[in-house]
C-alpha cells in the first residue's frame, strides 16, 4: 500500500472529524463519551456507527486505528472489522438503520 499523501491525511482528518461531530450531535455525547472504554450497548454502537461511516468513506481499518490512537484511544483493527461488520448486518436488516446512516454521513465544507 502506498503511504498517504499529506493532502490525503488532511482530508481523512475532516472526514473522520466530520463524523464525529455528526455522531456526537445526534446522540449528544461528547468525543470524549464517544471514545472512552466503557462496554454498554450504546457505547460501543456509537463507535462501530463511526467505524461503519469510515468504511463507507473507504478509509481502511489500519488508518481509523491510527487516527484514533492520535486521540488516546487505542483499539485494536480487528475490533473496528468487527464493528463494521456489526453495523453493515443491521443496515441490511432495518430500515431505521438505513436512515441514522443518512443522517450521519453527510461530510460538511
Amino acid at each position: 500500500m502506498l503511504p498517504l499523501s499529506e493532502n490525503q491525511k488532511s482530508m481523512n482528518e475532516h472526514i473522520f472529524q466530520s463524523l464525529i461531530d455528526n455522531i456526537t450531535q445526534l446522540y449528544s455525547v461528547s468525543e470524549k463519551e464517544l471514545f472512552n472504554n466503557e462496554k454498554n450497548y450504546e457505547s460501543v454502537e456509537r463507535r462501530q456507527l463511526f467505524f461503519y461511516l469510515c468504511s463507507k468513506k473507504n478509509i481502511p481499518a489500519v488508518t481509523i486505528q491510527k487516527y484514533l490512537a492520535k486521540k488516546d484511544y487505542n483499539i485494536h483493527h480487528s475490533n473496528i472489522l468487527r464493528g463494521i461488520n456489526r453495523i453493515s448486518t443491521k443496515v441490511e436488516q432495518s430500515e431505521d438503520y438505513q436512515n441514522v446512516i443518512s443522517k450521519l454521513e453527510f461530510i460538511g465544507a
